[in-house]
């Protein structure tokens, strides 16, 4: 786990660790925009079953389902952008 790091109080955070925390907190939207959408639409937050085997199966669902919906709206907003 990559953690973003911070300088103590009143002084100056260093340039290295400035574009370390921008690199970090670029990829960490990515990631976390898609938890967050799981945990609001498919309701991720809680787990319907019991059981490592049953939670895993019904988040690789639930995945599955959140990349089927993304790529539908991908390929609508290329025809549109398209005018196809």
């Amino acid at each position: 786990m990559v953690l973003w790091r911070k300088e103590p109080k009143g002084k100056a955070m260093s340039n290295w660790n400035k574009l370390r925390n921008k690199a970090i907190s670029n990829r960490r939207f990515v990631v976390e925009r898609t938890f967050g959408t799981l945990k609001r639409t498919y309701g991720l937050a809680r787990s319907r079953y019991i059981g490592l085997e049953k939670v895993a199966s019904e988040v690789n669902l639930e995945a599955i389902a959140y990349n089927l919906i993304r790529t539908a709206n991908i390929y609508k907003e290329l025809a549109i952008n398209h005018g196809r």
